[in-house]
């Protein structure tokens, strides 16, 4: 079945380094991605999703195609819209429809793979990240599960602009699948957290019968001080 995209490109007009523009794309009434870049490297244009760095120092894209043929479809749309926008003087640019906000398909019939990952030992209000799969389609990666002033609820991942503003950087395209996304990460965080103190529980009262185990054997003080004699 063919995806239906929405790119919409801006071109930067005076890039001071290898990124040329940025894009926006939305894949059928699934999800859109921002941040995406045209950038030129050493072989000509490409097209790079938006990424986040890790503790190591390493690259992930947040966002993606779970498929090749549609990354490639993706990137050749991409590529093609940029040069189109190029050929157009500044004030001739941009779209005159809104970006895609659809509620069309309900979320009851998008499958959904929901990957839960807690914070061991958390340090801020981020208590865990987690990952969104959207029918074999499109994949989002760094949700957040944040414990707030009204309790716990899930964050899309954002980046922040020059104004210091945060902006989201893929999200769910209707609201019914957005809350449908929050639900079963919310729920697989909590089923995550209930078999931890479960597990801890269960070590506990293992090491409780371990111990009163270990007193009824260990032999007595009296015992332990009993000598022989001599007439014994």
């Amino acid at each position: 079945m063919a995806n239906n995209l929405d790119i919409r490109v801006y071109p930067i007009d005076e890039p001071k380094g290898n990124t040329l523009a940025f894009a926006s794309i939305a894949i059928d009434d699934l999800v859109a991605i921002r941040g995406v870049r045209v950038v030129t490297g050493e072989k000509g244009l490409f097209v790079s999703m938006p990424q986040s760095q890790d503790n190591t120092g390493l690259y992930h894209d947040i966002a993606f195609p779970l498929n090749g043929d549609l990354r490639k479809e993706i990137n050749a749309a991409v590529l093609d819209e940029f040069e189109r926008q190029s050929d157009l003087y500044p004030d001739q640019r941009g779209y005159e429809k809104p970006e895609a906000v659809t509620e069309g398909r309900s979320a009851e019939d998008i499958k959904l793979d929901v990957k839960v990952f807690p914070i061991a030992e958390p340090k801020g209000e981020t208590l865990a990240f987690a990952s969104a799969g959207f029918d074999n389609v499109a994949a989002i990666r760094g949700i957040r599960v944040v414990n707030g002033d009204k309790g716990l609820f899930v964050s899309m991942p954002q980046s922040k602009d020059k104004k210091g503003n945060y902006h989201d950087v893929a999200f769910p395209l209707s609201g019914d699948l957005r809350r449908a996304v929050s639900k079963a990460i919310l729920a697989e965080f909590n089923q995550q957290a209930a078999e931890k103190k479960q597990s801890i529980g269960d070590r506990l009262s293992e090491g409780v019968q371990q111990a009163a185990q270990y007193v009824a054997n260990a032999p007595s003080k009296t015992a332990a001080k009993k000598s022989p004699g001599l007439g014994d």
